[in-house]
């Protein structure tokens, strides 16, 4: 039985060559990008799943008061992590880890390669189980001299050498013992690495850090429970643990899901609202959308050649063959056109898979060799085949054999009504992808034409290191002679990523239950001048005033003025923490954090060197030529360390990468899924067009024109096309509405770009449809009208 339904439904598949070819492809084309998105999507749901016990790891957030809002921040006290370990019974280990500064040339046997690293307590590898390859676990930080390294960064450095023992120069200047190697981290987890150093080389180089105090947040705290269900003891004693040390600060903390951390980040007024799993729900919907989408081409297509299978239908129940039996066979070619599409499907995936990594910036592999996934594919082609030919086998094996044998048969009423409810059902879906491509793309364009404040093009930086420490403002100088830039400063941090702020900050007026949390940026010589700030009053810090050398002068931006109400800005003596100091100038708001978000209050103290070279570059020159002296220069002042170039511009076009892929992934799998609809709105019109045939045989005959016939041949699914527009514009202005909400600055749903997304589905609909009408009108009225 099972071999004959094989071979009849192959037969069927290789008689309509043309309806299986759409049917396959669409089916293909929506399993492909259905697989796709669910592989993006499991590549952040198993985000730091890799790790051992992961369901027993926390990381210590810190929730501050201030503005009228709670702000949470995962930077705590250096000092937490020993009173989380001495407090709390139930805690098994708690660590301090610094993922940033760790940045250095590693040289051994005078080869140099710049990587990334962190800086750990030594029970870091007792909270997150990374695979050593080499070295032990338990032991292997607490050297102070310790380095741990990843497999990658060993066979670069040692090549077929044991690592093990071998020692590293860090910057040119701190020997430090290989202890460790472990397996490279992989692409889906929170920290990304080259080397794990131990905590004291953190404060070897930072030696503020080794007397903060519980006012300072600066790194991460990892803890590990015994047990989870000791969390919200746990979090009692957290909540209490700050004000207890440090009387008057009314900052708490609490232990959060490492694990939850990557999908649900977000957080207001100290409590989680989301965070990157919306737009996680957003992908699976729209991989189920594009699947169904697909699956409905299917349906539509089989539905629409039912007066074909209609008398096969009838002479087999003739002949004694039962209901089951008949959907038994078309569930069967169900199948097999579900399964070779499933092995399309597969084969577009593997070849798509570079550039969709590229494009969104991942590293995801498909699981060939991982029996699960053969096992979930397989169920994903035979979900296809029973959701598609479900409704056609139970519509096809329905049919009457005495009226279908007479001829009484002329295609039901319901199956038409179902192909057009289906038919809106997938234009609507398309027509919303298009609406929020263009929503998508006007806001990015809107935030990125918002002046940000400061002149970024032809700004370039340049890290302090090595020799830079006391040579930066040489090297600007001899710049400056060469011809290269026309200003220089140094900075606390790249002007354009946020990540320093304080609470500290007090001046004459200010009320007792007024807390203003201030962004810190300090800068040097030229700090205006080389950024390209405006400067609305006072002057800029100069290293040959002594009061700026001596920080006893601040800096302020537009915001933190308007904060303050001084009648007088520049000139009047305000606190940072106990340290007095007076404002000297008010330079012009600029977008430093978030593009979306309001612009924070800024105080700036002078600097140097600091941790930043900013340059200006010289416009008469060209850009190649300035970099290629900038190259020299550093290799000549600092030969240690290879010449290492940010363009300020490109790194601020980072801030869009959230937003910049949002509307790719929109367009893209847009565009796919009006290409699906539109292969079978083309193989419906194909359809109609045979079927009627004969009727524009006796219409050309009679005189009707081309444009006539295509208009007749068109009208009906320009009319469900219209139909899936005008139901789609209020879902679509109410959806696209709520998710403009988030950003501060904003576009509004203006008409046109409703009108614009209705437009260019009517045209792509009539593009596709009038192919197959125009085919029809063109025909010579002979051939169809001969028989009869």
């Amino acid at each position: 039985m099972i071999k004959n339904y094989l071979k009849i439904a192959w037969r069927n598949i290789v008689k309509y060559k043309g309806f299986s070819l759409i049917n396959i492809g669409g089916l293909a084309l929506g399993m492909a990008s259905c697989l796709l998105l669910m592989l993006y999507v499991n590549y952040h749901l198993t985000f730091d799943k890799q790790f051992k016990e992961i369901e027993k790891v926390y990381i210590v957030e810190n929730n501050q008061s201030g503005d009228g809002k709670i702000y949470t921040f995962s930077s705590t006290p250096r000092l937490a992590s020993t009173f989380i370990k001495n407090e709390i019974p139930e805690v098994a280990e708690a660590v301090r880890v610094v993922d940033y500064g760790g940045m250095g040339l590693l040289t051994y046997n005078n080869q140099h390669l710049k990587k990334a690293g962190m800086f750990a307590d030594n029970g870091f590898f007792n909270v997150l189980s990374y695979t050593f390859i080499k070295g032990n676990s338990q032991t292997a930080l607490n050297s102070p001299n310790a380095i741990v390294i990843t497999e990658s960064l060993a066979k670069a450095l040692f090549k077929n050498e044991d690592p093990i023992n071998k020692i590293i120069t860090r910057n040119n200047q701190t020997q430090l013992t290989v202890t460790g190697v472990i397996a490279n981290p992989p692409a889906n987890s929170t920290y990304h690495f080259d080397c794990i150093m131990p905590w004291v080389q953190f404060e070897a180089a930072n030696t503020w850090a080794k007397t903060s105090g519980w006012g300072s947040n600066f790194n991460r705290t990892l803890v590990k429970l015994k047990n989870p269900s000791a969390l919200s003891k746990a979090n009692r004693i957290l909540g209490s643990l700050i004000a207890r040390q440090n009387p008057g600060n009314t900052n708490k903390l609490f232990l959060y899901p490492f694990k939850e951390m990557h999908l649900y980040g977000q957080f207001e007024d100290g409590k989680v609202i989301g965070g990157l799993i919306n737009q996680i729900k957003l992908f699976i919907t729209l991989a189920v959308c594009l699947l169904l989408i697909a699956c409905v081409n299917f349906m539509n297509l089989s539905t629409a050649r039912s007066e074909e299978r209609a008398k096969e239908v009838g002479i087999r129940k003739a002949i004694g063959s039962g209901r089951s039996l008949l959907i038994g066979q078309f569930m069967t070619e169900s199948l097999i056109l579900s399964m070779l599409s499933t092995v399309i499907a597969v084969a577009l995936v593997a070849i798509t898979l570079p550039y969709f990594n590229t494009l969104l910036g991942v590293q995801i592999i498909l699981p060939l060799n991982n029996l699960v996934a053969w096992v979930v594919l397989l169920g994903i082609g035979v979900l296809t085949g029973v959701v598609a030919g479900s409704y056609p086998a139970f519509y096809l094996s329905s049919f009457e054999p005495i009226k279908v044998l007479k001829g009484f048969f002329k295609g039901g009423g319901s199956a038409l009504s179902l192909r057009k409810i289906l038919v809106v059902i997938q234009f609507s879906f398309a027509v919303f992808l298009i609406t929020a491509t263009i929503c998508i793309y006007y806001q990015l364009k809107y935030i990125q034409e918002k002046p940000v404040g400061f002149n970024k093009n032809n700004l370039v930086e340049i890290p302090v290191e090595g020799t830079l420490q006391t040579q930066s403002a040489a090297l600007i100088n001899e710049l400056k002679q060469a011809g290269a830039i026309t200003n220089g400063t140094t900075l606390s941090q790249s002007i354009t990523q946020s990540g320093s702020n304080s609470w500290g900050v007090t001046w004459p007026g200010k009320a007792d239950n007024q807390e203003i949390l201030f962004d810190i940026l300090h800068g040097g010589n030229d700090f205006t001048k080389t950024a390209g700030l405006q400067l609305l009053e006072g002057r800029e810090f100069s290293s040959s005033n002594a009061a700026d050398t001596a920080r006893k002068t601040v800096m302020i931006n537009e915001t933190a003025a308007k904060v303050m109400h001084l009648k007088n800005v520049v000139g009047a003596t305000i606190k940072w923490g106990d340290q007095p100091a007076t404002v000297i100038g008010v330079y012009k708001d600029f977008v430093w954090g978030s593009p979306y978000s309001k612009i924070s209050p800024m105080i700036s103290m002078y600097i140097s060197p600091g941790d930043v070279i900013d340059l200006r570059l010289n416009p008469a020159k060209s850009i190649t030529s300035n970099i290629e002296i900038i190259n020299k220069t550093l290799k000549r002042i600092n030969p240690a360390f290879p010449p290492h170039i940010n363009f300020a511009d490109s790194d601020f076009e980072a801030k869009f990468q959230n937003e910049k892929l949002l509307g790719t992934l929109a367009n893209l799998f847009g565009g796919l899924a009006i290409f699906i609809s539109c292969l079978g709105l083309f193989g419906l019109a194909a359809y109609a067009a045979e079927q009627r045939i004969k009727e524009i045989g006796v219409r050309k005959v009679l005189g009707a024109s081309v444009i006539g016939l295509t208009m007749l041949l068109s009208k009906d699914f320009l009319k469900l096309v219209l139909v899936a527009i005008v139901l789609t514009i209020p879902i679509s202005v109410y959806s696209l509405t709520q998710w403009l909400q988030k950003f501060e600055y904003r576009i509004t749903i203006s008409w046109w770009m409703l009108l614009m997304a209705g437009m260019a589905t009517v045209i792509i609909a009539i593009a596709t449809v009038s192919y197959q009408a125009l085919k029809a009108s063109l025909a010579n009225p002979v051939k169809s009208l001969r028989s009869e």
